[in-house]
């Protein structure tokens, strides 16, 4: 997996410190760990990879090229958010339990509910947006229409920037603007996540192990996804029934059923169907 750094996070890093805004620099990179970890850990239980995390201001970068399902486009692009506001919900309960850390980590609350709602907005390269293109049946109007909201919304940040000047300066607003302007005219083209059972997911290059994993019928489908890897190859055996599921036929399994479906359930799912 790579790990990318934004050219505009050094550009906030450099304006928090010139404004004597360090410390909430580091709350905000906290906070944005937290985003990029809930769009990884539900875009896993989706099945999918995640192939790059590029580190930002503002969370994940919306890709137009992902591999991926509707459904799953809505979870992964709600799990930042929902990340950051689980994070705004228990601190509040810290701050009851442990009142002299308010001080320190009040900070954290902002940083989460800002990156949170802003992310929520349907302009690309924002989750809203891949919320958005992922429900729309016509997925190259809503690319286009995400794409110019990002620019409405990035001059309007570039806008209120201008008239900070003349009641206290705010660099944030000019980041933002410049952010999805530029994200709306030149999108990215690199696919951050692959399915897991995709040819391309498998690194043969540097050696793919073969595992046999015996498995109580009763776990869930989404369970199984976990000890497929991009450097081994998986089978699996229901305990007890000597049955065998590969990662095609799990593959297939898991395009029937609902991942929350148990194995065993699955399976005579898609026996019936055939």
């Amino acid at each position: 997996m790579k790990i990318k750094i934004h050219p505009l996070f050094f550009v906030l890093v450099l304006t928090s410190i010139a404004f004597g805004r360090a410390r909430y620099l580091v709350w905000t990179f906290v906070a944005v760990t937290a985003h990029e970890f809930g769009h990884s850990l539900v875009a896993r239980a989706r099945g999918y990879l995640t192939k790059s995390i590029e580190i930002m201001p503002f969370g994940a970068v919306m890709s137009l090229d992902d591999n991926m399902d509707g459904r799953s486009g809505v979870l992964v692009g709600l799990a930042g958010p929902m990340a950051n506001l689980i994070i705004s919900a228990i601190l509040p309960g810290t701050w009851w339990l442990f009142p002299s850390t308010y001080a320190y980590t009040a900070p954290l609350l902002d940083a989460n509910l800002s990156i949170a709602l802003f992310n929520l907005l349907p302009a690309y390269p924002l989750d809203g947006a891949r919320v958005v293109v992922s429900v729309a049946k016509n997925k190259i109007r809503a690319v286009t229409a995400v794409r110019i909201v990002g620019v409405v919304v990035g001059v309007c940040f570039f806008a209120l920037f201008i008239a900070s000047i003349f009641y206290g300066l705010n660099l944030s607003f000019a980041v933002v603007g410049v952010f999805l302007i530029y994200g709306g005219i030149c999108p990215g083209a690199e696919e951050e996540y692959v399915g897991i059972f995709t040819p391309g997911a498998k690194d043969y290059s540097s050696g793919v192990e073969e595992k046999r994993i015996l498995i109580d019928g009763e776990v869930p489908l989404s369970r199984l996804f976990r000890f497929i890897t991009p450097t081994s190859k998986t089978t699996f055996e229901i305990a007890g029934s000597g049955i065998i599921i590969d990662e095609e036929k799990l593959r297939t399994l898991a395009v029937r059923n609902k991942l929350s479906t148990s194995l065993s359930i699955a399976m005579k799912n898609c026996d019936t169907a055939d």
